[in-house]
């Protein structure tokens, strides 16, 4: 009953419909349903071959998708006697117009494609971007999420992130850490070098290759400046724990052997008006 009230209505409209056009428009919407999942499965496979991750995957599978189902309507109107060519031209001109609409969020969407294609960077990884610097706790289809080392979160879009100058603090295994002594003029140079060297080299966060180095860097105003370089692991928790063990070790040789780590001196000038 609910079928031929169907057919009549749509003979009104200059439509003929049968119930085995009503049978292959299910099996065509059931058919685009499997064809994704099937897709869906042949993705996951080949970027899991490839090394990529969750994300990335979750990203080819959205476009596949884009993909598939506006098919899968076109085609599930052309078997209801709607020419393709016109529902082609209508489904263009509708693309058309949104293209223009929403540019930024279609150019977010494919540099969030292609940052999980080319992998510059990965959840996990610390970056810095546009002053911004931190840990990457997801990358999405639109912008990525950042926290920062004192915990506040940081929304980047895609776009900024493709087309901008992005640092990757944790891309390699190891970083260079640096830091600044200074020791009195009246002080003996190489054995100030000498002990800075040892700290560097007893620290448990500073590894032996690249070997550290000691550099006399500045004759500075009231001391004479060295230059302490180690390497370590890449992330900031690990750069900041290496700079302390080896200040704190610095401190402790200097104090030790009587070595000066002298403050600023200022001399001030006071002129009396009256004279």
């Amino acid at each position: 009953m609910t079928i031929s009230i169907l057919e009549s209505q749509l003979a009104n409209l200059g439509i003929e419909i049968q119930m085995t056009t009503l049978l292959t428009g299910a099996l065509v919407l059931i058919g685009g349903w499997f064809a994704n999942k099937i897709s869906n499965k042949l993705v996951e496979q080949g970027i899991n071959r490839r090394g990529g991750d969750k994300h990335a995957i979750i990203a080819a599978q959205k476009v596949t998708a884009y993909i598939i189902y506006p098919l899968t309507f076109v085609v599930f109107l052309g078997v209801f006697g709607l020419p393709a060519a016109s529902i082609g031209g209508a489904v263009g001109l509708i693309g058309l117009g949104l293209s223009f609409a929403l540019k930024d969020m279609i150019a977010n969407f494919i540099s969030g494609i292609l940052i999980l294609i080319g992998q510059p960077f990965k959840v996990g990884d610390q970056i810095k971007v546009s002053g911004e610097e931190g840990t990457v706790q997801d990358i999405k289809i639109r912008a990525t999420d950042i926290k920062t080392y004192d915990g506040r979160k940081v929304i980047v879009p895609n776009s900024q992130l493709y087309n901008g100058t992005v640092i990757n603090n944790t891309a390699y295994d190891q970083r260079r850490f640096e830091v600044i002594v200074g020791v009195g003029y009246d002080d003996d140079i190489d054995s100030a070098t000498e002990l800075a060297m040892e700290s560097l080299e007893e620290a448990e966060m500073v590894e032996e290759t690249p070997e550290p180095q000691v550099l006399v860097n500045e004759l500075g105003g009231s001391s004479v400046n060295l230059k302490l370089r180690g390497w370590t692991k890449p992330s900031k928790a690990n750069m900041v724990k290496a700079a302390s063990e080896v200040t704190q070790g610095v401190k402790e040789k200097y104090d030790e052997n009587e070595i000066d780590i002298p403050y600023p001196i200022r001399t001030v000038y006071m002129n009396n008006e009256d004279e």
